[in-house]
């Protein structure tokens, strides 16, 4: 799965669950570049696992590559840890549909 081109990133510094996005271009040279956060970095992928660090720290995030999507895990390596995920720019992506419950939560059937 090539990785180049145009992703959307969502982090969360300490996995709080409120993720910020970003928009992050993924080069074919092995660079990277978020120009709304004036970041840019070098990245490598193998065997399904995605690595990128910045230039200007030491901060670097990694993870699995699966398709169009990527989540994973980021550290500062100074105390910050956090999550992520990306999503190829112009996936599609659908809501599940909702279920009609078979059981309650409490696992009792439905009537």
């Amino acid at each position: 799965m090539a990785v180049s081109g145009q992703w959307n990133l969502h982090y969360s510094w300490g996995c709080s669950g409120s993720y910020v996005q970003v928009g992050i271009t993924f080069n074919s040279n092995g660079t990277f570049s978020i120009p709304s956060q004036n970041l840019s970095g070098r990245w490598i992928q193998s065997d399904g696992m995605i690595l990128w660090q910045f230039n200007t720290s030491k901060t670097s995030y990694g993870g699995n590559l699966a398709g169009n999507a990527m989540v994973g895990i980021m550290s500062t390596f100074t105390g910050s840890n956090g999550c992520w995920y990306a999503i190829r720019a112009g996936s599609t992506i659908m809501l599940a549909e909702e279920r009609k419950a078979k059981f309650d939560a409490a696992g009792e059937e439905v009537k």
